[in-house]
């Protein structure tokens, strides 16, 4: 399917403009300053899903004090599922702010109790830094799902491109050692952080330039992730490299078709169903890498969230009615 308009249209008025910086054309603090400011006017606050309720706290964390976000539905439903969320920008840029426009989504329209994490970013902190918050956070999060509204028999853990593999690690963790998730939910994911992949995954080749994220931007945030010397395809990072599937809670993945990272989607879902993972595929057609942060300038990310979300909700449904 030919690149939707809407974001053929950003992206030229994107490298036109010198209000937009990609990574490559500045340093740590300029890309994190970009990636917030992308997320401002791609989807700005008054355009995103309307919730009940919005709540910064902090948690204990493995390093001291953890930022988290708690988003409340408007719907009066409770129990709720709780989805736990974890925010991307390839584990270097992101925050509370940037993973606000899909967490509302999602807690608008699961509905579900939505818990935001800020987890330690790198380079300052390497891996496993962001693996050790995201771990605690789930842990907390599944003691307190009743008290926070939630329902405990109900917990997803979720997220996008880096915040994706973050889910996916989580799943594998809580499968062999709890909490039970009931869902994971992951949205153009990182899953093989061996990007030099091209025979395994062929978009790391034929979507490497010119659709917003490229390979090169994904390999800087894999430096700034791994220690030195540390194997990219080390399982406990990648999660493709998992040589075993079976047991892992079902699955809303969502991949973009002119995404570097589509092929490794698409990969897992099929690995997933081959280990009788249920699993549901959305191809993103016509769509990019970050899509779903940019609600606001095209409808066809509306659209594509609306499907997800649909999913969202019978995965979370099924759980509830097998009890």
């Amino acid at each position: 399917m030919p690149l939707d308009p809407a974001l053929s249209d950003l992206l030229g008025t994107m490298a036109a403009s010198a209000a937009y910086v990609r990574p490559a054309g500045t340093d740590l603090a300029g890309a994190r300053r970009s990636h917030e400011a992308d997320a401002s006017r791609f989807t700005p606050p008054d355009q995103r899903a309307a919730v009940a309720d919005v709540r910064d706290t902090h948690i204990a964390g493995p390093a001291g004090p953890l930022p988290v976000r708690i988003y409340r539905p408007l719907s009066p439903a409770t129990p709720l599922p709780t989805i736990v969320w974890y925010h991307g920008g390839g584990w270097t840029t992101g925050s509370l702010e940037t993973g606000d426009i899909v967490a509302r989504a999602l807690c608008s329209g699961t509905p579900a109790v939505v818990v935001s994490v800020a987890y330690r970013l790198g380079p300052e902190h390497p891996w496993p830094a962001a693996t050790e918050d995201a771990t605690a956070a789930l842990q907390w999060i599944a003691a307190r799902a009743g008290e926070l509204g939630g329902d405990p028999k109900r917990i997803a853990a979720g997220g996008d491109s880096a915040g994706g593999n973050l889910a996916a690690v989580m799943a594998h963790l809580a499968r062999d050692s709890g909490p039970h998730l009931t869902a994971q939910i992951l949205l153009y994911p990182v899953l093989d952080l061996d990007l030099d992949r091209s025979d395994r995954y062929p978009s790391l080749r034929d979507n490497a330039d010119g659709y917003y994220v490229t390979r090169d931007e994904l390999r800087w945030c894999v430096r700034n992730y791994l220690p030195a010397g540390t194997d990219p395809a080390d399982p406990r990072i990648s999660p493709a490299r998992r040589p075993d599937l079976t047991g892992l809670p079902a699955t809303v993945l969502a991949v973009a078709e002119y995404d570097p990272l589509r092929d490794q989607g698409t990969a897992y879902a099929g690995a997933l169903r081959a280990a009788s993972v249920p699993v549901t595929l959305h191809p993103g057609l016509g769509l990019i890498h970050g899509c779903f942060d940019m609600l606001g300038v095209t409808a066809a990310a509306r659209d594509e969230i609306d499907r997800v979300l649909r999913s969202v909700r019978e995965a979370l449904a099924n759980e509830d009615k097998e009890r």
